[in-house]
């Protein structure tokens, strides 16, 4: 007969191991409750039995007064006699007096009632006890199955064999009947006592039977109980009667996952029905999970409780459940902060009171406490002290504890901040969750998605907490007054008073715009001309070549030109630059691991003049192009062309090991050539920007947004689409606060052109089509009812974006008709005929 391969050996070690803990769970349970049946059944049969020292003899005859009786009868007829000799003097009689016969005995009905009671509940008594140990040897044997074997198979095969006969013979009800018949003695004992104190004492009894009538109702409640609500602690061994019963006659019904979404009848069985309604899908469950999480949350209160739970929190929002589940904690722990009285907390005061509430010594409660008490506050305050010992290399025992740490307490807060609608500050502070992302950053090779071990799923997750964090922190006074000064800058270059700031600054930039845009071009006609590979021993002659072109010619002149057109912005520049550290030291350098959104300018080898040179910052932000310093580096290759020209090949203070050398780096950084090259006016799209960062720097966070979207490698994985809608959803809710600025508007279209595709074919680099189908819906709601070139611009690309799909997009189409509505038609016009009048 053919066994089991093998490999099924772990599937049956599963097995056991799962009926292991079932079975030691219930076995448990039992070995507890028949020890206690043991201990209180000898010490009440003991007392029983005092009882019945007293009420027993009142059965039998009492020989005490027989003999009494007798005696008495005796000296009754010895005084007969006595007094008849005396009398007579004559010899006493032959016959003599028959005594009077001893009354017959008959207990008396009270007895006999008390004694049939208290022997019953002491046989009752000693059955219990001795079936609680027979069950003890039961439940023993029964185990034994799990250390007399090692074999998986055969110690199942061997558990199910008995786990069958115990379910056949109903060993389960025979356990629970174990203590009905100790209740069944108690309830017998006191039947028996009343009636016993009514032959003695009726007032004594009368008070005795009203408590015993109490007890006996309350012990009736705990029968019934648990059918009443099947969350009552209160239950006896007859309370699986009663259930069952009533679950045959008007059966409650549930639903769970097991049962595919009907609904279908609890179980007779009191035990697995609780559970059933434990379990059952309705907003009574949702608002239990929630008091639980609540629960949960008080009771932690260390650091090394809490790190688990924090671990634990992203997986409780993958669900729509889960997402309910903690919008009821917040919108209770609202509720009840409302109906308090007391006014709603700041976010620093609430993590002052978890704080204090928490700290050693402290108090436990106090009504200020209790009425601004919130568990997503105190969640989110020690958040930010998980995070805080992140970023002290000192306080973990290793590297790796912190990394797990870090990365817990940074997916826990992104999930409350996608899933729930409230203040990001609730969930840590800006400088503390700045400090743990740019540690992250680091350890996870944020910057290096080719690196080995690069965990995609973490940087997304990464990358949307730094998205929403950044955010925050851009939307600051001191980034909205560097915005404002570039712009006052560019303003003051005209010299025109008295006049929008704005305005001025938007011709300002048309001019930087046209030798920006030459100076680019000509740079650009440069790098084509000189950039070729060449031998060593013939790039003298490549380079006369280059030179004598006339293309080249030209080039260099607009180049030139622009240089020295752009010599008056020097002021512009030093703002720009000034805004860039600004925004980088405001977010704690997080700012710096976003795809694409701060560089380094490239290191420059080529020899620049002492005098009128800019050296180049430290960080460079491709939105943010200072255009002289920009023009500069494009004008160092005229230089070098010149200075080579100027002077012997072989005598020039500068050879380059190639002669693309001379060209100005930028020219290769892509970053940089999509802000420019397909962009007619980039100053202006910049101006547009500055105007956006000044009024809170919302479409910027879309540009980055968008960005890291197409730097991921990840965004059409579906575990992603999540993460990046809800971070969408974050970064836009506060849209109609932004509406109506100008600036933000056209920047918006500006975003607009740059993420509709260009043809049918998806580039690797393009945007997903449910992001673009989310920032359509978006910009519809954005430009809804407003007027202005950029809404026909918007128009116009949308309308071509459906024409490309077919004409079919139904999103996009949405968003035209949101943006500009079909006009009502116009009424007919009435024709009033003249009125006919009778020819009579």
């Amino acid at each position: 007969m053919d066994e089991y391969d093998e490999r099924a050996t772990k599937f049956w070690s599963v097995y056991v191991q799962e009926a292991e803990s079932h079975d030691k769970a219930l076995i448990e349970t039992w070995k507890d409750d028949m020890e206690g049946i043991i201990i209180f059944a000898g010490l009440y049969s003991a007392s029983l039995t005092a009882f019945l020292q007293q009420s027993f003899p009142n059965l039998t005859p009492n020989y005490a007064q027989q003999s009494a009786y007798y005696s008495r009868q005796s000296v009754v007829l010895l005084a007969q006699i006595s007094a008849q000799l005396a009398a007579s003097g004559s010899p006493p009689p032959a016959t003599f007096p028959s005594p009077i016969p001893l009354p017959e005995f008959h207990p008396a009905s009270s007895d006999v009632r008390v004694n049939v009671f208290w022997f019953m509940s002491l046989v009752f008594s000693l059955t219990s006890a001795l079936a609680a140990t027979i069950v003890q040897q039961w439940v023993r044997d029964y185990m034994h199955v799990f250390q007399r074997y090692n074999h998986p198979l055969k110690r199942a095969r061997v558990r199910q064999f008995l786990y069958e006969g115990a379910e056949k013979w109903y060993m389960p009800v025979v356990v629970e009947a174990v203590p009905a018949l100790i209740h069944v003695s108690l309830f017998l004992f006191f039947i028996g006592l009343a009636d016993y104190l009514f032959s003695i004492n009726t007032a004594t009894a009368t008070t005795t039977t009203i408590m015993i009538i109490i007890c006996a109702a309350l012990y009736l409640w705990c029968i019934i109980a648990p059918v009443h609500d099947a969350q009552s602690p209160y239950q006896s061994p007859l309370s699986g009667i009663f259930w069952a019963l009533f679950q045959i006659i008007r059966g409650r019904t549930h639903r769970d996952h097991s049962t595919g979404g009907a609904r279908k009848r609890i179980s007779t069985n009191m035990t697995d029905g609780r559970v059933q309604l434990a379990m059952d899908e309705s907003d009574d469950r949702k608002k239990r999970d929630a008091r639980a999480i609540r629960w949960v949350v008080d009771n932690l209160t260390e650091d090394s409780e809490l790190e688990p739970f924090v671990i634990g929190v992203p997986g409780s929002f993958n669900s729509n459940w889960g997402k309910k589940v903690w919008e009821v904690v917040a919108a209770e722990e609202d509720n009840r902060s409302n109906s308090g009285g007391a006014s709603t907390p700041q976010p620093n005061e609430m993590m002052e009171l978890a704080v204090v509430s928490r700290s050693p010594g402290g108090p436990s409660s106090s009504p200020m406490l209790t009425q601004r008490e919130n568990t997503i506050g105190d969640l989110s305050g020690r958040i930010t002290r998980l995070l805080k010992t992140c970023t002290d290399p000192g306080v973990l025992p290793t590297e790796e504890a912190r990394r797990k740490r870090a990365r817990a307490c940074v997916d826990a807060s992104l999930s409350f901040v996608l899933s729930i609608d409230d203040d990001w500050e609730w969930f840590a502070e800006p400088e503390i969750m700045s400090q743990a992302l740019t540690y992250l950053g680091d350890v996870e090779r944020i910057r290096e998605p080719t690196s080995p071990g690069f965990d995609a799923a973490f940087a997304v997750r990464w990358t949307c907490m730094a998205l929403v964090a950044v955010r925050r922190m851009l939307n600051t006074a001191a980034v909205r007054t560097a915005a404002r000064h570039v712009i006052t800058c560019l303003a003051e270059v005209r010299g025109e008073n008295g006049v929008d700031e704005d305005e001025v600054a938007a011709k300002t930039t048309g001019i930087i715009d046209r030798h920006l845009k030459s100076g680019w071009e000509a740079a650009d006609i440069l790098r084509t001309a000189l950039d070729r590979e060449v031998e060593p021993d013939k790039m003298e002659e490549l380079f006369l070549e280059a030179l004598a072109e006339s293309s080249t010619q030209a080039a260099i002149k607009d180049l030139g030109d622009a240089w020295n057109s752009l010599g008056w912005a020097d002021k512009a520049d030093e703002a720009i630059i000034d805004l860039v550290r600004t925004m980088v030291f405001t977010t704690g350098g997080v700012l710096g691991y976003l795809p694409t959104a701060v560089l380094s300018w490239a290191h420059d080898s080529r020899r620049k003049p002492d005098i009128g040179m800019r050296a180049a910052p430290l960080h460079l932000m491709p939105q943010f192009l200072p255009p002289r310093l920009l023009t500069q580096r494009l004008w160092l290759c005229v230089l070098a062309l010149r200075n080579i020209a100027t002077a012997d090949w072989g005598a020039s203070p500068y050879q380059p090991k190639a002669l693309g050398d001379l060209c100005a780096p930028e020219m290769d950084v892509s970053e940089i050539r999509r802000v420019i090259d397909p962009t007619p006016a980039p100053m202006k799209a910049q101006l547009w920007r500055l105007q956006d960062l000044r009024d809170g720097g919302f479409v910027s966070m879309l540009e980055l947004f968008m960005a890291a979207v197409r730097a991921s490698k990840v965004s059409l994985h579906h575990s992603s689409r999540p993460l990046f809608i809800g971070t969408f959803k974050s970064l836009t809710s506060d849209w109609k606060e932004h509406r109506d600025a100008p600036g933000t508007q056209r920047l918006l279209v500006h975003l607009l052109r740059q993420v509709l595709p260009r043809n049918n074919e998806t580039p690797a680099d393009d945007v997903p089509a449910y992001i673009v189908d989310k920032f359509l819906t978006f910009i519809g709601e954005m430009l809804a009812g407003k007027k202005g070139g950029h809404v026909t611009e918007a128009l116009q690309l949308i309308g071509e974006f459906v024409e490309l799909r077919g004409g079919t997009h139904a999103v996009a189409q949405d968003a035209l008709l949101t943006i500009s509505p079909p006009k009502p038609p116009k009424p007919p016009k009435r024709h009033h005929s003249a009125p006919q009048t009778d020819a009579s």
